[in-house]
């Protein structure tokens, strides 16, 4: 089963699990984030602080998501449409959820039908379960980053995320 970026939620595991953090929350993000302006605490209420990706598309896949998000959980809109960054969550909240985020990641990874159905963004589906089946909701923010080439415009946004490919032009040069 070879799938990198299931490393990820394993190292939340294995953090968390020794590191001493003091901090209340977490900001997770990745290695292609540039931060362009300080980040507030966005979380309130016991609520993480999501970014709004416009393909998880939970009831979409339903008929995916209920292998791992049973009926009696709740309604499959109790899944955000998020990924695993940028995120701000509480530090005890995602002592709880990273486990089940690593467990539900190789769930998934293992079933022939959500492999298929989510493919690079399997992860990040795995850690919106996870968070609903600890009930810790996110609220969820459209303009905490901008991704070009699609978004061109930073705005008020904290983050640029390259995690497309830029093109470019030899002609230009």
């Amino acid at each position: 089963m070879v799938y990198i970026v299931l490393n990820r939620p394993w190292a939340f595991v294995q953090w968390l699990q020794q590191a001493n953090i003091k901090e209340d929350y977490i900001l997770m993000a990745e290695p292609d984030h540039i931060i362009v302006k300080p980040i507030p605490n966005l979380s309130r209420d016991g609520c993480g602080a999501a970014f709004l990706f416009f393909y998880i598309e939970p009831q979409k896949y339903e008929y995916v998501l209920r292998k791992f998000f049973q009926k009696e959980k709740g309604p499959i809109s109790n899944i955000d449409p998020i990924g695993n960054y940028p995120v701000i969550v509480g530090t005890e909240s995602l002592k709880k959820i990273a486990p089940t985020w690593m467990n539900v990641s190789l769930a998934m990874k293992r079933d022939p039908v959500a492999d298929k159905e989510f493919g690079w963004v399997l992860e990040m589906y795995a850690y919106a379960v996870a968070s609903a089946l600890h009930n810790v909701g996110n609220i969820l923010y459209k303009d905490f980053m901008i991704r070009p080439p699609w978004d061109t415009e930073i705005g008020n946004k904290f983050i640029i995320h390259f995690t497309y490919g830029c093109d470019y032009d030899m002609k230009v040069f």
